[in-house]
């Protein structure tokens, strides 16, 4: 089961992912009000902490998280750790009611595959919004977990720190190579599936080039 808080001024997309089963619950991107995702938490038995990439938005909540869950891993991308606690414009973070954000535990990269319950996780490197922006992948149950990657109809910005056009256009490239029937669960906006951002996305279709981004 998947489900999506939308949370915070920015309206970023926290993501519960949910054997029900087992009750274990990876929690992505915990971006804004700790609170309401700590309800959301009730009856289930969080088993990790996990970051697309290190924006604060995406990040805002991991401390406070953690401090009702001090044995649960936070893991994330190694190329993102320059983002950690990053207001990136002065305010950012007083803005979404950021915590600090500890270390991460461990690390997410290429090939990883972070297991739970009956989900199978795939790490996919997609730099291009940040150097270590990660997709995850459960090919069995077929759907991704794109972050601030892929959006329904738009990408991510490619213009703040650490962001490289030519690398997203690589990363959306790469996205589109899963199948059609694949459901895209992004960080911002609403679901989506690979097939229709083939069809309708002009970052992908090529109505728009990499220098232009």
């Amino acid at each position: 089961m998947i489900k999506i808080l939308t949370v915070g001024t920015l309206s970023e997309n926290t993501i519960l992912v949910i054997d029900e089963n087992s009750k274990e619950v990876a929690v992505v991107d915990p971006g804004a009000e700790g609170e309401k995702i700590l309800e959301r938490l009730e009856g289930l038995k969080p088993v990790y902490i996990l970051a697309t990439h290190g924006h604060l938005d995406h990040t805002g909540q991991v401390g406070f998280l953690k401090k009702h869950f001090p044995d649960v891993p936070f893991l994330m991308n190694e190329k993102d750790l320059f983002l950690l606690n990053n207001d990136i414009f002065p305010g950012f973070g007083q803005l979404i009611g950021a915590y600090p954000c500890p270390e991460p535990d461990g690390f997410l990269k290429e090939g990883d595959t972070v297991n739970f319950g009956g989900f199978q996780l795939q790490v996919l490197e997609t730099p291009g919004h940040t150097p270590g922006s990660v997709c995850l992948y459960d090919r069995e149950k077929g759907f991704v977990i794109t972050g601030d990657t892929l959006f329904k109809g738009s990408i991510g910005r490619t213009d703040l720190p650490g962001g490289n056009p030519v690398e997203m256009e690589r990363s959306l490239a790469r996205l589109v190579s899963l199948p059609d029937e694949t459901d895209v669960i992004p960080g911002h906006g609403e679901p989506t599936t690979i097939g229709f951002e083939k069809k309708t996305n002009p970052y992908i279709t090529g109505k728009y080039r990499a220098d232009l981004w």
